[in-house]
């Protein structure tokens, strides 16, 4: 798919894509400066039923700022996610992103690909921030500290020290049956 250059995005001065925890901190975002991006599973994070009735609000503003052309809500392409994946496996983020994670990140590494504008990722969440730094995308918690440093993640069983693929976090340990956890790898191993 060949990628066209929106008019409307050159005339902004960045483009900020919003993770689930960012809509979710009550800020006003449609005062913001710059175009919004989110994809449609974040969105569904936020529409949860058993959460609906406390984040009403949120999706009030969610639907202004559709109206107003302030949100663009759209899937990133299946070759970036695909990208995302195998950086994720490489970093050990992999079993700790959701596919919501990966499909965010995903979409801003197009964004960063395929547009002049600056490309802002905004997230709390320290998963999604290491597999960024990975991807060198820019990324911005909000009201907290983000990553220091880039972590580089191992799975392993906690009870007979096995490590394992990232992919089998939470996993059981089939040599002695424990739930499999993940912990920095040690800097001898680079």
């Amino acid at each position: 798919m060949i990628h066209q250059k929106n008019k409307n995005m050159q005339n902004k001065s960045s483009i900020l894509i919003f993770d689930t925890n960012i809509f979710l901190t009550g800020i006003d975002f449609n005062l913001i400066e710059g175009l919004i991006y989110t994809t449609p599973t974040i969105i569904e994070e936020i529409k949860v039923k058993k959460y609906l009735k406390k984040n009403q609000n949120i999706l009030y503003r969610i639907q202004a700022a559709l109206e107003n052309q302030k949100l663009i809500i759209r899937p990133p392409e299946k070759k970036y996610v695909e990208e995302v994946i195998i950086k994720a496996k490489i970093t050990g983020d992999y079993s700790a992103l959701s596919d919501a994670d990966k499909e965010l990140i995903a979409l801003a590494l197009e964004l960063t690909e395929t547009n002049e504008c600056e490309v802002k990722l905004f997230s709390n969440d320290y998963s999604i921030e290491n597999v960024s730094s990975e991807l060198k995308i820019p990324f911005f918690p909000l009201f907290k500290h983000g990553i220091k440093s880039k972590i580089f993640w191992e799975v392993y069983c906690p009870q007979c020290k096995t490590t394992h693929k990232v992919e089998d976090l939470h996993k059981t340990c089939e040599i002695c049956g424990s739930i499999m956890k993940r912990r920095p790898k040690s800097n001898k191993l680079y």
